[in-house]
Order: structure tokens, then sequence, then C-alpha cells
């Protein structure tokens, strides 16, 4: 009975972790806009056109970031920033591995695997990422669903492995999606 309640309190939590967790980031990114907005609004209190202004300049600065990042994907700013975050500890491996992330599912960030491929583990396939290939073996990491920042890296023998023709970007979405999508 007890081992009953407890199974699902921990099916319950695993329901309202990812809704949690998405609050929490939109709760975060709306904490930042709304005190620049303030922040703005507090400067320039007495003139409605300098405030005005100061978001249609910072339209446009966003606007020319995002251009200049489709045109050039090696901005000046972009490597001066990833320099700053490389030098403080704890927040650049957090960085890092966000910044992975947003290419993986982008799409722009699978070029540095290999292919996604299905692994036998323990008698169960479970999907995985080649990222070296070596002369009879593969490095293969099998992220943990759903955050698959974490995980554990394999080399496996080439035989032990079945090539999928699936993307890395849908390879992930099935992992962070745990299996679903």
């Amino acid at each position: 009975m007890i081992g009953r309640i407890f199974s699902l309190l921990g099916k319950g939590i695993l329901v309202i972790l990812p809704i949690a967790i998405l609050i929490w980031i939109l709760n975060f990114f709306y904490g930042i806009i709304k005190d620049v907005i303030v922040f703005v609004f507090n400067v320039t209190s007495s003139n409605i056109l300098i405030t005005v202004s100061i978001f249609a300049i910072m339209f446009l600065v966003l606007i020319y970031a995002g251009y200049l990042l489709e045109k050039n994907r090696e901005m000046l700013i972009l490597k001066i920033w990833d320099f700053i975050i490389a030098k403080i500890p704890g927040i650049n491996t957090i960085y890092s591995v966000l910044k992975d992330m947003i290419k993986m599912f982008s799409g722009s960030g699978g070029d540095q695997y290999l292919g996604v491929a299905l692994i036998d583990l323990a008698g169960s396939e479970v999907i995985g990422f080649i990222t070296k290939e070596e002369k009879e073996s593969f490095w293969v990491f099998i992220p943990t669903t759903p955050n698959p920042t974490s995980g554990i890296l394999l080399c496996v023998p080439r035989h032990k492995i079945k090539k999928t023709d699936m993307s890395v970007s849908d390879g992930l979405k099935k992992v962070v999606s745990l299996g679903i999508k």
C-alpha cells in the first residue's frame, strides 16, 4: 500500500516537473524583461519621446544582431562573450551545455556528431550519439532522459551498433520527449 502511494507520488512529480521547470524559465525571462522596461521608464519617465526612442533602438539592435548572426556565425561579440564566460568556473560548463543543446535543437549542432545509433545495453536498445570513430569501435554518448545534458560515454565495438537514419535533432527530441516524438 505504502509502496503504491510512493509510486504514484513519484509519477505525479514526473508529470508536474516539466511544467514547473517551464514556469520557472518563463518567470526568469519575464523578470529580466520587466527589469529592463522598469529601468528604461524610470530613467526616461519625464519624456515619452526618449522612452520610445530607446525601445526603437533596442528593437533595431536586436534585428541587426540577428542579421549578423545569420550572415556570420562567428561574430566578434559572441567570441568575446564566450571567452568571458569560459573564465567563470561552474558557469562555463552550464553555458557550454546549454549552447550545445540550443545548437542541436536548431539543427546546426549536429555536425559534431557522426550520427544516431541504437546500442544494445543490458538487453534493451538505447539511443546514442556517435561522437568519434576509431579503428574497430565508436565512441557513443548515451544521454539520460528527459535531461540529455547528462549520460554516459561508451566505447562500443562496431558490430554492436545499429546506425539509424534519424537526424541528431530528431534523436535529441526523442530523448527529451521520453520517446513520444
